[in-house]
């Protein structure tokens, strides 16, 4: 589905105007300095003290992209659609758009964020008719590690301010609720995984009133090169075992491949605007599943009973959902406040991001 969307972009000069009226190229780049981190020392058990704080490098972001959404009223410009990056809006996520016909986002973004690399894509096309919509979209949030591509098709009924929707939806996935390592663990003891990394335990005795009798011992840590990397098991698991586990779990995840799964969904919108006071809110649930893609034993169903953080009325089923709105209210002539959201539950990921202010314009 990624191929397909990313051939649609390319190739929208094909089409002439009319696909690319109104479309914006963009790019952007950001850079600045990461949040110094509290100073963290560790003492080896020769009495060295050594620095361990972790010094993460500056934070960036560039991002690029193309896009064709329109605004809605209360998002006035002077341009019907929205003609660069920074015009960011979180009404991009309602179901239903502006305007009936064609709409899309392709939009990149690489960056760095408290030393942690990430990469975040977005490729939307929808097309919305009197009574029926389509929608093809990939979502990559790399800070979340949600990763799905979804195409879904819709029937509408717009009943005053209302549109409700109800129809089919198709995602590709990872093996989400499926955690290798828990495995693992449940059949060999944890130092395993690490000699299989190539790391290399060494025992040692503690006298701690140097009477030469034994009080204790623990064990130090080489990695595959001989280099020591810890003086202790406790500091290991703090400070490498992490890595080899992140390491373990991918490798896992990639032997399991993509997941399919068709799920019903309905939404609904509400859209009310006045010049004083607007208010635009949207949710979709997804309430029921079937697997259809890829091995079985690692569909969602066979963990989703397990998971605290997940809604569920029938055995091997759960809810995904999202809801937002956008809500503004001008007090007299020059105050005004608003708020802003977004909050999507899918598998056991969640994206959430909430915006509220004051705001006074001179005159």
């Amino acid at each position: 589905m990624r191929a397909l969307l990313i051939t649609f972009f390319i190739s929208t000069s094909a089409f002439g105007q009319g696909i690319l009226k109104y479309s914006t190229l963009y790019t952007s780049i950001y850079g600045g300095s990461t949040m110094e981190a509290q100073k963290e020392y560790f003492v080896s058990q020769d009495g060295d003290v050594m620095d361990v704080t972790i010094e993460n490098p500056f934070d960036y972001r560039y991002t690029f992209g193309i896009r064709r959404v329109a605004r809605y009223d209360y998002e006035k410009r002077q341009n019907p659609f929205y003609d660069g990056h920074n015009q960011s809006t979180t009404s991009l996520y309602a179901t239903v758009g502006a305007v009936e016909g064609f709409e899309y986002l392709a939009q990149y973004d690489r960056g760095r964020q408290q030393g942690n690399d990430y990469i975040s894509q977005r490729y939307f096309l929808r097309y919305l008719a009197k009574g029926w919509m389509v929608k093809a979209e990939v979502f990559n949030q790399g800070l979340v590690n949600l990763n799905y591509s979804q195409i879904e098709t819709r029937l509408r009924k717009h009943i005053g301010s209302l549109d409700f929707s109800i129809g089919i939806a198709g995602r590709q996935h990872q093996a989400y609720g499926y955690n290798p390592i828990e495995n693992y663990l449940q059949r060999n003891a944890w130092w395993d995984l690490a000699h299989e990394y190539g790391y290399k335990d060494v025992p040692y005795d503690i006298d701690f009133d140097l009477d030469g009798v034994v009080d204790n011992f623990d064990w130090y840590w080489c990695d595959i090169n001989d280099v020591k990397v810890a003086d202790t098991d406790g500091d290991f698991r703090q400070y490498i075992y992490g890595g080899i586990v992140n390491d373990y779990n991918q490798a896992r995840l990639d032997e399991v491949g993509i997941l399919g799964s068709l799920s019903a969904i309905a939404g609904v919108d509400y859209y009310y605007y006045s010049e004083d006071f607007w208010f635009h809110g949207w949710s979709s649930i997804m309430p029921w599943h079937t697997h259809i893609i890829g091995d079985h034993m690692f569909s969602y169903e066979q963990f989703a009973d397990e998971l605290e953080n997940t809604n569920h009325f029938i055995d091997g089923q759960w809810i995904d959902y999202n809801f937002g709105g956008v809500f503004g209210y001008k007090i007299g002539l020059k105050w005004g406040i608003f708020a802003e959201g977004e909050y999507m539950k899918y598998w056991d990921k969640e994206v959430f991001e909430i915006t509220a202010g004051i705001n006074y314009q001179f005159r």
